[in-house]
């Protein structure tokens, strides 16, 4: 992953009757992006509005950005294409379904190649990752909106929202209003040309400047007159009408319940609106009893009022006292359903959801625009109510949706000539409504309207096919979603083939750009137009492969069974004699995002150039080369770098010393590893060359080459590093006292290689791809030129610190793309202590991830709390400025259950899944906790949750079984890890990312089945596979970040270490499977346990990106008497800041 990333936020529409945010791309550091070029079009026909957003986006920097575009959309709003320019076009995205587009995405960027992705999330919200932007240089993004307009006061109002406050070296704006006639612009002061003109029955505004600020929202009103439109495209149909529905008064209800969500989410609710209608509405109703049903991840509080001549003082006081804070349940509310019931809610629920009895109407409430608009609709309408968004309707209008009657659709008068027709009957009106459907023949239909099943008003349409637009096919297409959605997990299948033949984002299809018509060919991802032609040369041969995949699969099914065999032989063996670990041969990972380091020889290389024009990815069309790197003593070598000389192919050696590269005949392989002298290999006619590498007793340090000179250095560990004024007082040079103190600093040099004189400073693994640029110098808080720093005398340095791998960016933003080197001088702190204090305090409290310990700051300041009461207050101040940052949540939550608090933990840690919508990595995390707190029937819900996110991954699978487990859903639980155990979730893993899961799932499947026989139906063959599995020790690891290695180590009485190059132990300890690209898991077991203490470890040794969910959550059980009757189970969750050896995890006594 790279080290930048940016958020593009905010680029969405609205029929709100407020302003919204404008299009901006902001960089990690809160800076702008520049855009330099803005083209607006909008579309508008009946009550739809399609507008697209043409940007180009400058970028200042030397360095590549990357960024994640996210944004909400409003009621009503969709995403109808995203295009990005690639290899200096724009290339429009395709519709996918979104465990295949996550699946090529992320294995597109394993390759090194830049895909883009764009997923809706909960609540109508979107994300895309955006990469790259090029260093001074240019990105060009078009996003299109779809908008169906809702009516209010008898208009439609549409907003353009262009508060821009920089000049823009382009701007256009084009606006085409198809068959309205009373539409117009309300303020058109800075854009003098914005007018309507009549153009062949279309009216047309347009716009355009150059070097120009448009500062004022456009705002386009459409006054309705009892309108009626008929569109129609090949055997589709559209019909628009508004209405101005007769009146008619419901009896007010005697009792009503609000339920008002105090989630964390809700902290921005625009309360006084809220309020407004409450007031409104108890003031109409008089006298009534009022249930008030406070919530978040439970219920609350539960009050009962009687309200008098309007006067609710006492409520409103109790609501204006609400805090906000946890997760989001609805799965209790249906116990406290009246007669009429007011759901205020942003109907983002992430622990469960609610399901409504038929006793009672339930009016949706919602005042934030990034909400789930659809859910909630849906959740109003089923109990014959309405959703009532206060973003875009009045509060006046909204007391008439509340104490009227619903005048609603009520179906269509028979016709043969028509079907699939949408919305379906008892389809609630408000003052517009549209039908779209399919018919046979030009044929007249009725439209039947009114109040409860009564026929008020009759409309006749005249169906003829005049061949207006395709969008009416679109129309027809989301209509007919709307109607799916209402059961969506049921309709998944038929939701996603709708998606796919009428490119529509759903919540199971995605938007994929990829890089290569070969990639959208390997996973069947119908391309743009542009590469249509070579993708079904392509699709040929594809299916070619495809047929040896599922061959390979299947091959892999057969060896299950063997490798579950040899798995019972290890557990029925006598451990006087050593045993030979029953290890598949696993094929090489083929893909890598670490770029091999180059050594000695390596011609043109040094290693400050980003991947140095190497290729990692196996070309199986040529040649290949493979085989095993060890020691002269025959122990495997990880991590030896190979490459071919004078030519791009270069490979690392896996865990076993097994690597594979592709390489010709005569061609020349250089195999370097740290500690070991350079090997040469001279290819002949054998594919299989293995190697034994000799130790370079000169120096353990790697060599790079460095300018014309060469230098020596040591491995870099952390974003920040310090140097101390006692190891630099010998010093005279700035330059000499940096020289091999700090890790990852580099000294290059033109001359001889320990010439200081010229010598420039570049911080290791920053902006790789650009040697020139120096880092940003800071001393005593002021930056300095380079020249100016070497000028400074080390005899006056009091420390320095240097920052890395993007860790400046936060304070400094993109001037610190390539390190920063802060010096604080003796003199500096004499005369600026207090400053250069502040700024310490500032890195260390935004850079450096602190483990979770009692010192850590904000918890000092807790357990200087003398009431549970106090502390909660004083987190509550501590959130806002750690609102962000997920390790917060899980710190005050451990410090909660500490004092004895375990429901203000459960509560405090439920914030995870509302800070970040659908992040399953947090939610991973979030389980975990929960697990710990023995809160397991949420933690099944979370889980179910990921599995829906992530269906690709067998991890998602096991962890939600063993939360079935958990709650005595035995039988669930025994179903679906059979699934892995049986091989059924192979496919999902061809690259054998994950090999060895299913061997782990064996022994829990066979544990379910021994242990709970009389709960479980399991068939005849299940009963002959699965044994009985009891052991004195078994220990099991899990992780929450993909693409992260972690390795559990066990060390016994004999002081005998089992880790991955040690699997099995003479007293019979036995490792699972090295899971080395996340989540795990790992097991150790050992079933006849020597006496003694056996200390449990865990090694970080590697990721590969940096997380925006934060440190990793890892995740122990440790089991004792595993599958007897005395079964002892215990779980910690540990946080891990840092890479680092032998974490201690704790001991098991025998």
């Amino acid at each position: 992953m790279k080290q930048y990333y940016f958020q593009l936020l905010c680029l969405f529409l609205s029929v709100s009757l407020y302003a919204q945010n404008i299009p901006e791309v902001k960089l990690k550091d809160n800076s702008t992006l520049k855009l330099v070029n803005l083209n607006v079009e909008v579309n508008i026909t009946g009550n739809v509005a399609l507008t697209t957003y043409k940007m180009k986006f400058y970028n200042g920097s030397n360095t590549v950005l990357e960024g994640e575009l996210a944004f909400p959309l409003g009621q009503g709003q969709s995403v109808t294409d995203f295009a990005m320019d690639v290899n200096g076009s724009m290339r429009h995205a395709a519709i996918v379904e979104k465990e295949l587009g996550r699946v090529a995405y992320e294995s597109t960027i394993r390759k090194t190649i830049d895909p883009g992705l764009l997923e809706m999330t909960k609540g109508n919200n979107y994300k895309a990752r955006v990469y790259p932007i090029p260093a001074r240089g240019y990105k060009e993004i078009e996003i299109t909106y779809e908008q169906t307009l809702v009516a209010n006061n008898q208009k439609h109002s549409y907003q353009i929202p262009l508060n821009f406050e920089n000049k823009l070296s382009h701007f256009s704006i084009e606006i085409n209003a198809f068959g309205k006639k009373n539409i117009q612009i309300t303020d058109t002061s800075i854009y003098n040309n914005l007018k309507f003109k009549n153009a062949l029955g279309v009216k047309k505004a347009h716009f355009k400047a150059e070097n120009f600020i448009p500062r004022n929202t456009i705002t386009l009103e459409m006054r309705l007159e009892d309108e009626a439109n008929l569109t129609t495209y090949n055997d589709y149909f559209n019909f628009y009408k508004s209405f101005k529905p007769k009146s008619r008064l419901k009896s007010k209800p005697k009792a009503i319940t609000v339920f008002w969500d105090a989630s964390y989410s809700m902290e921005r609710r625009k309360l006084d609106k809220e309020f407004e209608l409450l007031d409104a509405y108890l003031q109409y109703l008089e006298n009534v009893k009022l249930n008030v049903v406070v919530f978040n991840n439970k219920i609350r509080s539960n009050t009962t009022y009687n309200i008098k001549n309007g006067n609710w003082n006492a409520v409103k006081k109790a609501l204006e006292n609400v805090v906000y804070d946890g997760g989001t349940s609805y799965i209790d509310l249906g116990n406290y359903i009246t007669e009429t019931n007011l759901l205020f809610t942003d109907g983002m629920f992430n622990l469960g959801d609610f399901k409504p009895t038929n006793h009672g109407a339930i009016y949706a409430i919602n005042s934030l625009t990034s909400a789930n608009h659809n859910r909630l609709s849906q959740l109003a309408h089923t109990s014959q109510a309405n959703y009532v968004n206060l973003s875009n309707v009045e509060v006046k209008q909204a007391i008439k949706t509340i104490t009227r009657e619903n005048y609603k659709f009520l179906g269509v008068a028979e016709n043969d000539k028509t079907y699939e027709v949408y919305p379906l009957k008892n389809t609630i009106v408000n003052e517009d409504f549209s039908l779209s459907g399919k018919f046979k023949a030009n044929t007249t239909i009725e439209l039947l309207f009114g109040y409860n099943n009564d026929v008020i008003d009759r409309v006749k349409v005249n169906l003829e096919n005049l061949e207006n637009s395709p969008i009416v096919k679109r129309l027809w297409a989301k209509q007919k979603l709307n109607y799916l959605k209402g059961n969506s997990e049921e309709n998944k299948d038929k939701i996603i083939q709708l998606a796919l033949k009428n490119h529509l984002i759903t919540a199971y299809t995605s938007m994929i750009i990829l890089d290569r018509v070969e990639d959208y060919a390997r996973y069947k991802i119908e391309p743009p137009t542009e590469l249509k032609a070579r993708y079904k040369e392509l699709i040929k041969q594809e299916e070619a492969n495809e047929a040896y995949r599922l061959k390979q699969v299947e091959s892999r099914k057969h060896d299950l069974l063997s490798e579950y065999k040899d798995l019972m032989r290890w557990y029925s063996k006598d451990f006087s004699k050593n045993i030979k670990d029953f290890k598949k041969p696993r094929q090489e990972r083929t893909e890598t995002n670490t770029t091999p380091s180059q050594h000695n020889g390596a011609p043109g290389v040094n290693s400050n150039t980003s991947n140095s024009g190497f290729t990692r990815v196996i070309d199986s069309t040529k040649r290949i080369i493979s085989g095993y790197v060890t020691s002269i003593g025959g122990e495997p070598l990880p991590g030896v770098n190979i490459y071919v000389k004078n030519d791009v192919f270069a490979a690392v050696t896996d865990f076993d010393g097994k690597y594979m590269i592709n390489a010709e005949f005569g061609s020349i392989l250089v195999y370097s590893y740290i500690g070991f002298l350079t090997e040469e290999v001279t290819l002949g006619s054998n594919f299989v060359v293995n190697v034994a590498l000799k130790e370079d007793t000169s120096s353990l340090d790697e060599v790079v080459v460095v300018g014309y000179g060469v230098q020596k250095r040591t491995h870099v560990t952390g974003a920040v590093t310090a140097v101390s004024s006692e190891s630099i007082e010998n010093e005279n040079i700035v330059v000499e006292a940096l020289q091999g103190r700090v890790v990852g600093l580099n000294m290059e040099s033109k001359r001889a290689p320990n010439n200081t004189d010229d010598a420039s400073i570049r911080v290791h693994g920053l902006n790789l791809n650009d040697s020139e640029n120096a880092p940003l110098y800071v001393v005593d808080g002021i930056v300095y030129s380079e020249e100016d720093f070497k000028d400074i005398s080390a005899k006056n340095i009091d420390n320095i610190r240097v920052l890395k791998d993007g860790a400046g960016s936060s304070i400094y933003g993109s001037r610190a793309s390539n390190g920063v080197i802060l010096i604080s001088t003796k003199s500096g702190i004499l005369e600026n202590k207090e400053k250069i204090e502040a700024l310490n305090r500032k890195i260390d409290e935004e850079i450096v991830f602190k483990p979770w310990s009692p010192k850590a700051e904000y918890l000092v300041n807790l357990s200087k709390s003398e009431t549970p009461e106090i502390a909660y207050n004083a987190y509550l101040k501590l959130r806002e400025t750690y609102k962000n940052t997920p390790t917060f949540f899980m710190d005050i939550a451990e410090y909660f259950d500490s004092i004895n608090q375990r429901e203000l933990a459960v509560q405090i840690v439920t914030n995870l899944i509302e800070i970040d919508l659908d992040n399953h990595e947090l939610s991973r995390a979030l389980a975990y906790k929960l697990q710990y707190f023995k809160e397991d029937a949420l933690a099944v819900y979370v889980y179910q949750e990921i599995l829906k996110l992530r269906p690709e991954e067998p991890h998602s699978y096991r962890d939600l079984a063993l939360a079935y487990e958990a709650v005595g859903e035995y039988q669930k639980a025994f179903d679906i890890l059979f699934r892995i155990v049986k091989g059924e979730l192979l496919e999902k893993d061809e690259d054998e990312r994950f090999y060895g899961i299913e061997h782990i799932a064996y022994v829990e499947a066979c544990h379910l089945a021994s242990q709970h026989e009389d709960e479980i139906t399991l068939t005849e063959n299940q009963r002959k596979l699965l044994k009985t599995f009891d052991v004195d020790i078994r220990v099991v690891i899990d992780w929450n970040h993909n693409d992260t290695d972690l390795d559990l180590w066990v060390e016994n009485p004999n002081d005998e270490k089992v880790l991955y190059s040690n699997k099995t132990s003479k007293d019979g300890g036995r490792l699972s499977e090295d899971i080395t690209e996340g989540y795990g898991p790992e097991e150790f077991m050992i079933k006849k346990a020597s006496k003694g203490d056996y200390e449990i470890l865990v090694d970080y040794y590697a990721d590969q990106v940096q997380k925006i969910s934060g440190p990793t959550t890892l995740k122990v059980i440790i089991f004792t008497n595993y599958g007897r009757k005395n079964e002892k189970k215990e779980i910690r969750i540990l946080r891990l800041n840092k890479k680092e050896d032998e974490i201690e995890v704790g001991t098991v006594s025998m």
